[in-house]
């Protein structure tokens, strides 16, 4: 399952947002994500009932850029709605951020002020009549069965759902340039044996970063970046128990700002970690097939022997029962000659 972005909101939101609170003036907040954190972008007064300020919004709304409007109700206690606009036309990479960042608005601002949230792809959603259709689809649902409430969860938090009881696929598939095909093929063929994998964040695809031979499995560490996310396959020739082998080995590296690595924007380490799976599924798509998954953060976590041993896991010896003699007169029949 998809995990939170992990963006914060600002200290500026949480002023404003605060401020609004007391007040009792301020009937909407529009909040973006900028610079790794949720900002403030514009607010506005109350100006007449909930539902007349509501043709307020629409106007504020980009027709491909997602934002958050913090809306306030009509009420002696400081309620809100949250509305969630995420147009058709906007990015997969940020409409995934806006789905994963949308609890922690929520959580650093206070669940208890949140009463609603309406999800929109079109400014229309946020009128006076899309409220309304909103709050008339509510009173129509029907309680969700465990299993859609599961399939919602999952499209809420990034996940895409096929239907059916296992086609879940975590995360996003991105086209796939034609050049990390080929790549992978020359690397099941044995024409060389390390292919590296990035994602074109701004272009949204799959490409082949880099290809070597290397001499050997101390060659990872050097291909291992300490800024940004990678992918990485290799074909390990070893040898074990006297038998040759050539295992394809994946191995995502992410740096996470620890031991001399420097750790890279959360934008970034979203795309990389929802991609996982469909990246993997690219050496399949070449013929070849994953013996090994490892998950790194620096190179010097690449240990041989760790890798030997999800390759080959020892084998746990069966304990040898005793056998317990025959009594005389109770063994098995036996021929008998005179």
């Amino acid at each position: 399952m998809s995990h939170s972005s992990g963006i914060p909101v600002s200290a500026e939101l949480k002023e404003t947002f605060g401020t609004a609170v007391s007040s009792g003036d301020v009937r909407f907040i529009k909040v973006q994500i900028e610079n790794e954190q949720m900002v403030p972008i514009t607010k506005g007064n109350t100006q007449g009932s909930f539902e007349d300020d509501l043709s307020l919004i629409p106007d504020l709304l980009d027709k491909e850029k997602p934002c958050y409007i913090i809306y306030k109700m009509d009420s002696q206690e400081s309620q809100w709605i949250l509305f969630c606009y995420v147009p058709d036309k906007s990015k997969v990479k940020d409409k995934m951020l806006y789905a994963s960042s949308r609890a922690n608005l929520k959580q650093q601002l206070s669940l208890s002020y949140f009463v609603d949230e309406i999800f929109g792809t079109v400014p229309g959603d946020f009128s006076k009549e899309g409220y309304r259709l909103h709050v008339d689809c509510k009173k129509m649902e029907a309680p969700l069965t465990n299993a859609e409430q599961i399939k919602q969860l999952e499209l809420e938090t990034g996940e895409i759902y096929k239907g059916g009881a296992s086609s879940y696929v975590h995360g996003v598939a991105f086209p796939v340039e034609a050049s990390a095909i080929d790549a992978l093929k020359k690397l099941v063929s044995g024409s060389l044996n390390y292919v590296q994998i990035v994602i074109d964040c701004n272009a949204e695809k799959i490409q082949c970063a880099k290809t070597s031979t290397l001499s050997g499995f101390a060659g990872l560490r050097d291909e291992v970046s300490t800024e940004e996310p990678r992918f990485h396959f290799f074909a390990y020739q070893h040898t074990h128990n006297g038998q040759s082998f050539n295992s394809y080995v994946y191995i995502y590296s992410c740096p996470d700002g620890s031991r001399n690595t420097k750790s890279a924007p959360v934008r970034m380490r979203m795309l990389y970690s929802s991609s996982k799976a469909s990246v993997a599924d690219v050496l399949k798509s070449a013929g070849g097939q994953i013996d090994a998954r490892l998950e790194i953060n620096a190179p010097d976590d690449l240990d041989e022997q760790e890798l030997l041993n999800l390759l080959h896991p020892q084998q746990a010896e069966q304990t040898k029962t005793f056998a317990k003699p025959s009594r005389p007169g109770k063994g098995g029949a036996r021929l008998v000659r005179k």
